[in-house]
């Protein structure tokens, strides 16, 4: 089965502004105590979305100051639950446009990630450089990884000398992937995904605001299926 990276649309016609919200009240939504996977079981200030004037009302929403959440419409949320999306964590939030609040827009979360299970570490291929330094000024030293553990260790020590990791490759095992939507984070590729059996009934009922890049398709990551 194969799989696409859900990301934004950044369509006019479609969207009627991109990006369709620059300006955001955040609440909590990046400080340090939110965790990046896991279930949230406390309370938190949820953000509050300001739409621009000519933004339309799509399923989903591209909201610049909010990463790893989706911002969702009712609709698509109620779509969502009838797939196999694993545990997920859903939140009614407030939304405005022109000085009017809108009611049917949620955050939405998949609490359980997979970078450690589908991401092929030892066929990967990873190295360091200094910290900030995007113009390749300085000297790059290959970075052996076995697996996601040993990845965030090495993360962290890097980090210790003002280094880096980055990749040059990454080997995606979707061989086993059974789920129709699945979520990756602190490594590369991350974000959103989902299977084409979800990407195609999205599709087919219409539902705006979003587009898909099947995974073979991204920059430097190669799939297995």
């Amino acid at each position: 089965m194969k799989y696409f990276k859900l990301t934004f649309s950044n369509t006019i016609k479609e969207l009627g502004k991109f990006p369709q919200s620059e300006e955001c009240i955040l609440g909590d939504i990046q400080q340090d105590f939110i965790p990046l996977e896991g279930r949230i079981d406390f309370d938190f200030t949820l953000p509050e979305p300001i739409l621009e004037k000519k933004a339309k009302k799509t399923s989903y929403v591209k909201v610049v100051a909010i990463s790893d959440f989706l911002v969702i419409d009712d609709d698509f949320l109620a779509f969502l639950k009838s797939f196999n999306i694993g545990n997920y964590q859903d939140w009614k939030i407030k939304t405005w446009q022109n000085k009017q609040l809108i009611t049917n827009y949620n955050l939405f979360l998949i609490n359980d990630t997979k970078q450690g299970s589908y991401i092929d570490f030892s066929n990967s291929e990873f190295y360091s450089k200094k910290l900030g330094d995007w113009d390749n000024s300085s000297i790059q030293q290959p970075v052996l990884v076995n697996n996601y553990d040993e990845y965030v260790f090495k993360q962290k020590e890097l980090r210790k000398d003002q280094l880096m990791l980055l990749h040059r490759k990454v080997t995606l095992n979707l061989s086993k992937a059974t789920e129709d939507m699945f979520r990756i984070v602190n490594a590369s590729p991350g974000g959103y995904f989902v299977s084409e059996k979800l990407k195609n009934a999205i599709e087919e009922n219409g539902f705006t605001g979003m587009e898909f890049i099947e995974v073979s398709e991204l920059d430097n990551v190669a799939v297995i299926y």
